[in-house]
């Protein structure tokens, strides 16, 4: 078996069907095998796969077990030469797996690549990074995005200067189409089920990079992503996981004591940033009430809303437990 291809869900059954349809109408030249993990699904996901899906290979979990440890149970279930992590709300367009395959084949000391992916309307999706830092991380979570200290840092992290036609090495790709050589993972050892959700495939990368293999952006490949569709579902939640993981992975891989020493500023500043937002959110509501602009309204209200439960429900988890 030359490929498997491992896609885990959760509630995006339509998503799921339009993937599978383009990975069947599309299939790659290479021997191939589509490993559906689905985390406790309450839409019907895993009837409609069995039933319309009969190639599929069907891991059907009894709750949600998270991001990391559903790809780890298809990747121990797989056959394949190199694995490919998918998300759902992916389409795969013809030809798009053989030119990541092939180029697997003819560079052996690359230990995974990705594609170029697009947002629906074709635009590019950014899905190159450097690995995190602590004043990007200050950047982008916390109340110094206001006062734009280390801006810089965190446009560097984030690679606002890559150019998305060229194919390059690069630090990370995104999770949502990711391929890796199953003789590097073998080597370094499953995805690390710490992380819930977020930072699982930052954290792969990092070990790739670590035993000397490569990680390199292939935009011949071309996928389209929706992205978020899972974890829209829950902002406030998917902001907390998406904190939680970061610290964890800078824990890991910067050190608990000098991590420790970050938080001292990270965690209250991720929380004044929070109060400003309800603050000026409010003003913004009241201004678009008075001006009748309901647009503007909503995007406000929605602010103040995500904001206020953030600072009410789950600031005590960030000060104390994450």
């Amino acid at each position: 078996m030359k490929l498997s291809i491992i896609i885990v869900s959760w509630k995006v059954k339509k998503d799921l069907v339009q993937c599978l349809d383009s990975l069947y109408e599309n299939p790659p030249a290479c021997s191939f095998e589509v490993i559906v993990v689905d985390n406790a699904s309450s839409d019907g996901t895993v009837e409609a796969i069995k039933r319309d899906f009969p190639k599929a290979i069907v891991i059907a979990n009894d709750e949600n077990r998270g991001f990391a440890a559903a790809n780890n149970q298809g990747i121990k279930k797989s056959r394949g030469e190199y694995i490919l992590l998918l998300n759902p709300d992916t389409i795969v367009p013809p030809n798009s797996l053989d030119v990541l395959v092939n180029f697997m084949d003819e560079n052996s000391n690359v230990g995974g690549c990705g594609p170029q992916l697009l947002n629906k309307d074709g635009t590019i999706q950014p899905s190159a990074r450097r690995f995190p830092t602590f004043r990007g991380a200050l950047y982008r979570h916390t109340v110094f995005r206001f006062l734009r200290i280390f801006r810089k840092e965190y446009k560097r992290w984030l690679m606002k200067d890559f150019d998305y036609d060229a194919q390059k090495e690069v630090d990370q790709l995104m999770g949502s189409a990711l391929l890796i050589r199953k003789v590097v993972i073998d080597s370094i050892g499953l995805m690390d089920e710490n992380f819930f959700m977020y930072y699982e495939e930052v954290d792969i990368c990092y070990r790739i990079k670590q035993v000397g293999r490569r990680i390199v952006f292939v935009p011949k490949a071309v996928i389209t992503h929706s992205g978020g569709r899972s974890s829209g579902q829950i902002p406030v939640r998917k902001r907390i996981m998406m904190l939680t993981s970061l610290l964890k992975f800078f824990r890991k891989h910067r050190g608990r004591f000098v991590t420790a020493a970050f938080n001292l500023i990270f965690k209250p500043s991720v929380i004044i940033r929070d109060i400003c937002n309800i603050i000026t959110s409010a003003v913004v509501y009241l201004l678009a009430l008075i001006t009748m602009n309901k647009a503007r309204r909503l995007r406000a209200e929605a602010k103040l809303t995500n904001s206020t439960v953030f600072v009410g429900k789950y600031c005590w988890k960030l000060l104390f437990k994450m």
